[in-house]
């Protein structure tokens, strides 16, 4: 059966693809995430690994990626992912494939709740204002990498550990190597999965109530919200307790956006 066209979504820790044939049924599987600062930093490996992947595959490809929203990162990504061998790409940054997905056509406010964060403004067709989205170094609150941060500082602030710390982290030595491996970053932003079966609500709706006071509490009577991101949706609880405290709705909450961003696709092929 002949493939149509390819979807991808690429966030800070992987990337989904869908291949819609040409009767729109669909293929879903994952490779490694296709953010910038990894793409562009090991090209030849990608390269290499997506040429594999995709041998032969010469149609178009929609790619909405993480750290993609500059107009020069586009055209790069574009350059490189043409090398693949796909007809012809069209890159957008992520926030759009989850404006898209929650929202199609309509207008609304929306947080990305993933690895990082961002809270975007769409008006049915584009984004028309973004707060946040400042990267692992200077923002992310409400991120599953902040929720990293907030844990690690708490457990080398805390004098005694619990058995089941110990267990999972060893010692405060042992965090304290870690955070100085080549690898920090991505085990601070695989500590909430690590963690889900620790008792640590405290430190997520911590999480929940920076985003809240750092960004939604800054666009005027903001009302309702959607969430997309793993993060966001395993937290949801939570969220949605927090901002309903400031007298706010979260309408719609997903855990990643390609099933409704397939639709969204072919309801406007």
């Amino acid at each position: 059966m002949d493939v149509k066209y390819l979807i991808a979504d690429s966030g800070g820790s992987s990337t989904c693809w869908t291949l819609v044939y040409e009767n729109n049924e669909t293929t879903f599987f994952q490779t490694r995430s296709l953010h910038p600062k990894y793409a562009f930093t090991e090209k030849a490996e990608i390269l290499e690994e997506l040429q594999k992947t995709f041998k032969g595959l010469h149609v178009p490809l929609y790619f909405y990626g993480a750290g993609c929203a500059s107009g020069l990162v586009q055209e790069e990504m574009e350059s490189f992912l043409l090398q693949v061998g796909f007809s012809r790409v069209e890159v957008q940054p992520d926030t759009l494939a989850a404006c898209r997905a929650l929202y199609g056509k309509q207008p609304g406010w929306l947080g990305i709740l993933g690895t990082g964060s961002i809270l975007v403004h769409y008006d049915g067709n584009r984004i028309i204002d973004r707060i946040g989205g400042y990267g692992s170094l200077i923002g992310d609150e409400g991120s599953g990498f902040y929720f990293g941060k907030l844990l690690v500082r708490f457990l080398l602030d805390s004098p005694e550990w619990e058995t089941s710390w110990i267990e999972l982290f060893e010692s405060k030595p042992s965090v304290l190597s870690k955070l100085a491996s080549a690898d920090a970053q991505k085990w601070i932003a695989d500590l909430a999965r690590q963690t889900a079966h620790l008792p640590l609500d405290f430190l997520h709706r911590k999480n929940a109530e920076l985003f809240l006071e750092r960004y939604v509490l800054n666009i005027p009577d903001p009302g309702q919200i959607a969430f997309i991101g793993t993060y966001g949706f395993e937290q949801r609880a939570i969220f949605e307790e927090v901002f309903k405290n400031q007298g706010i709705t979260i309408v719609k909450c997903l855990p990643s956006p390609m099933a409704d961003l397939l639709r969204f696709h072919l309801t406007n092929d």
